[in-house]
């Protein structure tokens, strides 16, 4: 009991800090923020769509285990992913005894979400917005897969899981109400709200990864998960930022926003990216930053040395 209240205050801690960063972030960004462009009514409908297939999706997991649902297909997987990502250090019991297809659909619904989300927040992007988007996500889970050699990865699919669904959840929030009379694009003018919803998105961005490393520690040990952990927040603001320090910033911000955005959920559609306002500083500092923190996590991330093999986590 009292380890479980110890996870649970250092989770709170985590959260805290990371909506700490991002709403540093957000004072930073909020300056180039303008209104963004009002959706039609096809692409704000289809966003209503899947924000209330998500919601659902959520809601079940929070309430699977105490309602008739528990027996229903596809309750298990919800409930895995929603504990794995709201309390990552169960993230392994959590999908202990899951059946098969409880399992695929840990992998279909959030990956589908996720999918369908992005093609809803930039509908004009084609499908080469999409494709670079989960090409970044399969890039993270092939390195996973490659730590975790012979363990299971279904824990780590859960937490990642759940995690995004809760990213999606948010984002279709905005496009859902930001149509010509959608509340979203008033309140938008409001700072409060603005730099809330930025604060949000950065913080949930950092919090995919921390689930991720957190949900490997019974398998990889506190120190690699925490590697694994770090490279990814690291790799996830600095590929982006790098290239557009390298590229330059008008043609690389034009370009890498219009795919996968150097800001979440293709933020940089609402701030003045595009009219090349947003200052290059900022850009290179976050790339040396993301680079410095991918660098550390992977070296936490190999494996132990010869000398320290037994003390290696058995496999699961």
């Amino acid at each position: 009991m009292a380890m479980t209240a110890g996870r649970g205050v250092l989770a709170l801690a985590t959260v805290a800090a990371l909506v700490l960063i991002g709403a540093v972030l957000a004072f930073v960004a909020d300056p180039f923020v303008r209104t963004p462009r009002e959706v039609d009514p096809v692409t704000e409908w289809s966003a209503r769509v899947l924000l209330v297939l998500a919601v659902a999706w959520a809601v079940i997991g929070m309430l699977a285990a105490r309602t008739r649902l528990v027996g229903r297909p596809g309750a298990a997987a919800a409930r895995a992913t929603w504990i794995a990502s709201t309390r990552p250090w169960r993230a392994r019991e959590s999908t202990l005894g899951v059946l098969p297809l409880d399992r695929w659909l840990m992998i279909v619904i959030p990956g589908g979400l996720l999918v369908a989300t992005r093609i809803v927040q930039a509908p004009r992007d084609g499908l080469g917005s999409v494709v670079l988007a989960i090409a970044g996500w399969l890039v993270f889970a092939l390195a996973v897969r490659l730590l975790l050699g012979s363990r299971s990865p279904w824990p780590i699919i859960a937490a990642v899981g759940g995690a995004l669904v809760l990213r999606c959840v948010v984002a279709l929030g905005a496009v859902a109400f930001s149509g010509p009379d959608g509340a979203w694009h008033d309140l938008w003018s409001v700072p409060a709200v603005r730099m809330a919803y930025l604060t949000v998105a950065f913080a949930l961005v950092a919090w995919v990864f921390v689930v991720a490393g957190w949900s490997l520690g019974p398998q990889l040990g506190t120190r690699r998960a925490a590697g694994v952990a770090l490279a990814g927040v690291g790799s996830a603001f600095a590929l982006p930022a790098l290239s557009a320090a390298v590229v330059g910033a008008g043609d690389a911000l034009r370009t890498w926003n219009s795919q996968v955005g150097v800001l979440p959920w293709h933020l940089a559609r609402l701030t003045g990216m595009y009219e090349e306002r947003f200052p290059t500083g900022i850009i290179v500092t976050v790339a040396v930053a993301g680079t410095l923190l991918t660098l550390v996590g992977l070296v936490l991330a190999l494996p132990l040395r010869a000398g320290e093999r037994r003390h290696r986590p058995s496999p699961a």
